[in-house]
């Protein structure tokens, strides 16, 4: 058993740090042309409510892909995994689970991984070693790996921790006071709101590799508001298909940082077996 010391030398939160001047770009790990592999709407509701009823909140389900390979090596092209929302208030919100250019040789260097961003703040989870191909499941119902290092950078402070740790009182305070200095109280309580939704765990964009799931990107509103994290059972939030057309991402391409061209991602042809 680890010793509790090694956990408190392994995690720091610094208000001091809220602006780090040498602090990575998140976008940066996000270059090239970009394609869209994926974009769905939905709006969220009481699982009791009417079909009718207004909505809660509704979302935007988008999967970006980009060239970051050789065309036959498109299913490792980097990816970002993005639900966009927007609340009755018209307060909108980016949540992301996102793999950068992945440096095999260097897994010791940290790359993006999840992200909550609001108009004025954001939460941004990095990691490094192999947590990032982790699946959104995997890391907060079926235990996470040991050794997997995370760095939380954000306007309330930064945080160091090991996966395997997130779901100690000392992580989640820590967390806690990263957020409160991070959100004000209207972006924390939609926030909260999203801990409620239930996503079938078999909602995905595909079956070939990489899968994405529409779970996956409610894993940084779970990191960052761990301490509220409800279980899977008492999630009382369904999402449904919005008959509204989905419209372009115009209005979504600077808090989002969405590229202006978007072209269709190309399929991934199937190679025939050698006779």
């Amino acid at each position: 058993m680890r010793a509790r010391g090694i956990l408190l030398a392994l995690w720091t939160v610094s208000a001091a740090m809220r602006a780090e001047a040498q602090s990575p770009d998140w976008f940066d790990a996000f270059r090239g042309r970009a394609f869209l592999q994926g974009d769905a709407s939905f709006v969220v509701r009481e699982k009791a409510a009417p079909p009718d009823s207004p909505p809660l909140f509704r979302a935007r389900w988008v999967v970006l892909r980009y060239a970051g390979f050789t065309e036959s090596e498109r299913r490792w092209w980097p990816y970002r995994n993005l639900l966009l929302t927007t609340m009755p208030s018209g307060a909108r919100y980016v949540l992301e689970s996102s793999m950068g250019f992945l440096d095999e040789n260097r897994l010791d260097e940290e790359r993006p991984w999840q992200r909550v961003a609001s108009e004025r703040a954001a939460f941004e989870v990095w990691t490094s070693g192999t947590a990032g191909e982790a699946s959104a499941a995997a890391t907060l119902d079926a235990g996470p790996c040991e050794g997997m290092r995370q760095r939380v950078r954000a306007q309330g402070g930064t945080l160091t921790f090991l996966l395997d740790d997130l779901g100690t009182q000392t992580v989640r305070t820590a967390l806690g006071e990263i957020t409160a200095g991070t959100f004000d109280e209207n972006e924390r309580k939609d926030l909260v709101l999203l801990l409620r939704t239930s996503v079938d765990s078999n909602q995905a964009l595909s079956t070939e590799f990489p899968a994405f799931h529409l779970r996956d990107p409610l894993l940084a509103v779970n990191v960052a508001f761990r301490d509220q994290a409800a279980p899977p059972e008492s999630r009382t939030l369904a999402f449904a298909p919005d008959p509204s057309p989905t419209g372009d991402l115009a209005s979504w391409r600077g808090l989002a940082h969405l590229p202006l061209d978007l072209p269709p991602f190309p399929a991934i042809v199937t190679e025939s077996p050698v006779r």
